[in-house]
C-alpha cells in the first residue's frame, strides 16, 4: 500500500543514509527559510498573529518555542502556524517548480518547534527536513499538475504530508504511528488559490506546519485514522487528482532524494515571475534602456506565470508578487524586484502602471515552464531581446551558500543584529555539528 510505502520510508531513514550532497542542501534550505522568516516577522500578518496569541495565551502563556524575529515564545503548535506564515509573507522563500509549492515553510517550522522543545541536534533536523521535503514531493508527483490546475494550493495541501513526516521522524513514531498521522494530516488538506495575494496565501503555510505537527503528536497520543489516506477510494488522491500517478511517487523510494531539486528566490514575488524579472533585468543593464521609451514588452512565458501570477492590475504591494506584468514593469525600470519594491505606493506608481500596461504575455504550447522568451520593442522601431531557460535559483541556475548568505544579509539587517546574522551564518553552515538547536534560536531575536 501506498500509504504504508511512505511511512516505513520516513521510519527508517536515518541520517547516516543520507548523501552528503542532501545534507550540505539542506544547509541551504535551513538558510534561506531563516531569513525568510526573519524578514516576514515584520510584515502586517506577524502583527496580526502575535494579537491573537496575546488573546489565546494571555501574559501567561506557555514557553515551548520561539517565534523567529521577536522576543516571544508560545506552545509548538502556534509557534509552527506563527513562524510558518511569517516566512511565507514576503514569497522569498523557496519553491518547487515541478510540484508547484512552497516546501520548507510548511514543514521546517514544526521541526523547529519540537527540536527547540526537546533540545535536538542539528543531524536530527537535518534528517527531518530531508524526509519531510521528499514526503512532500513525492505525494506532489502523485497528484500531478490537474491538482494545482484544479485551484488547490499545493503548499497547503502537499505541506501538511511534508509537515506530518518531519514531526513523526523527529516524535519517533513506529510504521503506525505514520501512517496514522498521515491520514490525519490528509483529511484535513485544504488551501485554494482564490486567496493568492492576501494573508490567506502565508497562512496557508502556517497552517500547514501547525496541521503537520498537530497530526504527529495525535498518532503520538494514540489516534486512530485512516490507513489508506494517500491511495483509498476516497482518499487524497481520487479526490485532489486525476488519474494518479502512485509509481511515480513511488519510484526510487529511499534511493534518490528530492531536496536538492528546490528552487531558491532571489526575489520577493512568485516564482512564476523570476524568469521574466531576470529577462528584464538583463536588457535593463545590456542595452541602457529608458522606459519612457518602451512601445511594447512582449512574454512568451509558460503557464505558471499566468495562473500563478497573472494579476493583470494589481492594487496593491500583496497583489504585485502575483503579477509577471508588474515585475516586467518594475524589474525593468527600477532593475531590482526586493520586498521594498511590493508596497502598495509602489505598485500605483503611475510611471510602473503605465509600463506594466505594455507588458503582453503569450503562453506558446507546448508549455515552456519557467523558460520565457522575452523582446522590448522601443517607439523607434528597435527591438531587444533575450530568453532562459531556467531562472536563477533553479537546480539548472543554481545559487551558492555564499549569495544566498549575502541574500540573508539583505534580508536581516534591520531584525537582529550584525553580530547574530554572522553567528547564524556560520553555524547553519555546520549545522550537523550543531549540539542544542536552541543555541541557534537564542539568535534569531
Amino acid at each position: 500500500m501506498a500509504t504504508r510505502k511512505l511511512a516505513e520510508f520516513v521510519y527508517k531513514t536515518s541520517f547516516e543514509d543520507i548523501p552528503q550532497e542532501v545534507r550540505e542542501h539542506s544547509k541551504l534550505v535551513f538558510l534561506d527559510w531563516l531569513g525568510a522568516a526573519l524578514a516576514g516577522s515584520g510584515e502586517g500578518i506577524a502583527s496580526v498573529m502575535l494579537r491573537f496569541i496575546d488573546d489565546i495565551d494571555g501574559k501567561n502563556g506557555p514557553d515551548q518555542a520561539t517565534i523567529i524575529g521577536k522576543n516571544v515564545k508560545t506552545d509548538m503548535l502556534k509557534a509552527a502556524l506563527i513562524n510558518g506564515s511569517m516566512s511565507h509573507a514576503l514569497d522569498i522563500d523557496d519553491y518547487h517548480g515541478p510540484t508547484l509549492c512552497h516546501p520548507t515553510v510548511t514543514f521546517l517550522p514544526g521541526i523547529l518547534a519540537l527540536s527547540q522543545q526537546n533540545h535536538l541536534e542539528g543531524k536530527d533536523i537535518i534528517t527531518a527536513m530531508t524526509v519531510a521535503f521528499d514526503i512532500l514531493v513525492r505525494v506532489g508527483y502523485g497528484a500531478k499538475r490537474i491538482h494545482y490546475d484544479r485551484g488547490w494550493h499545493a503548499t497547503s495541501t502537499l505541506g501538511k504530508f511534508g509537515a506530518t513526516a518531519g514531526a513523526g521522524k523527529l516524535l519517533k513514531l513506529d510504521v503506525d504511528g505514520l501512517i496514522n498521522a498521515f491520514g490525519i494530516a490528509g483529511t484535513v488538506a485544504g488551501g485554494v488559490r482564490q486567496v493568492f495575494g492576501t494573508m490567506g496565501k502565508p497562512f496557508h503555510a502556517g497552517k500547514a506546519s501547525m496541521d503537520g505537527l498537530l497530526a504527529a503528536l495525535l498518532a503520538q497520543s494514540g489516534f486512530q485514522c485512516s490507513k489508506e489516506i494517500i491511495e483509498g477510494e476516497n482518499g487524497f488522491m481520487t479526490l485532489f487528482s486525476d488519474d494518479p500517478d502512485l509509481d511515480t511517487m513511488l519510484d526510487q523510494l529511499g534511493e534518490y532524494y528530492y531536496l536538492p531539486t528546490v528552487s531558491f528566490k532571489p526575489y520577493a514575488s512568485c516564482g512564476g515571475t523570476h524568469s521574466t524579472i531576470d529577462m528584464m533585468k538583463e536588457l535593463r543593464e545590456k542595452n541602457n534602456i529608458n522606459v519612457d521609451d518602451v512601445k511594447e514588452i512582449r512574454i512568451d512565458a509558460g503557464k505558471i506565470a499566468l495562473d500563478a501570477a497573472g494579476k493583470v492590475a494589481p492594487k496593491t504591494g500583496l497583489e504585485g508578487k502575483f503579477s509577471t506584468y508588474y515585475c516586467a514593469a518594475v524589474a525593468l525600470a527600477e532593475g531590482a524586484a526586493s520586498p521594498d519594491k511590493f508596497t502598495d505606493e509602489k505598485v500605483n506608481d503611475p510611471r510602473l502602471v503605465a509600463l506594466r500596461q505594455k507588458v503582453k504575455i503569450s503562453v506558446p504550447e507546448p508549455d515552456l515552464g519557467f523558460a520565457l522568451r522575452a523582446v522590448i520593442q522601443m517607439k523607434d522601431g528597435t527591438e531587444y531581446s533575450a530568453s532562459t531557460d531556467a531562472p536563477r535559483g533553479d537546480p539548472a541556475n543554481p545559487i551558492s551558500y555564499d549569495e544566498l548568505a549575502e541574500k540573508f544579509r539583505g534580508l536581516t539587517k534591520n531584525v537582529i543584529s550584525e553580530a547574530n546574522v554572522e553567528q547564524l551564518i556560520d553555524k547553519i553552515k555546520t549545522l550537523d555539528r550543531v549540539s542544542d538547536i536552541e543555541t541557534l534560536l537564542d539568535l534569531c531575536s
